[in-house]
């Protein structure tokens, strides 16, 4: 009886510690710039036993430079730049960041236009 006990109370630590740490999006949003210069803010949150994000750019048309970052206050914790001509997907590694508040930043610049999807998604533990 004992051993069935702990039995079951190790599975549903184990299960919790997975539905704490399982990767899920903390940043998600479309951005369609135009000729010049824009910039597109968004804060978020990176969970309680979490530690790294990655980040994807999705690019469905357009012909721009463009810059994506995480601060946290004035600090540049990440960044990354590209030129993109057509479709394209652009995916970081993981970033280690721990839990906390940041600021994700995604510019443009140029002539031409851009239309995209930014997904940061965080995780922890073992995934």
């Amino acid at each position: 009886m004992v051993v069935v006990l702990i039995v079951i109370i190790g599975g549903a630590v184990i299960g919790l510690y997975m539905f704490l740490t399982s990767p899920r999006s903390v940043v998600n949003f479309p951005v369609s710039f135009t000729i010049g210069a824009d910039v597109e803010r968004k804060g978020f949150s990176v969970p309680i036993f979490h530690d790294a994000v990655q980040i994807k750019v999705v690019v469905n048309n357009g012909n721009l430079l463009w810059t994506a970052s995480i601060l946290q206050q004035d600090d540049v914790l990440w960044s990354h730049a590209a030129h993109q001509g057509g479709q394209t997907t652009y995916s970081s590694d993981w970033v280690q960041l721990p839990s906390g508040d940041y600021n994700f930043t995604f510019a443009t610049a140029g002539i031409g236009s851009l239309d995209a999807e930014i997904l940061v998604t965080s995780k922890g533990g073992f995934w």
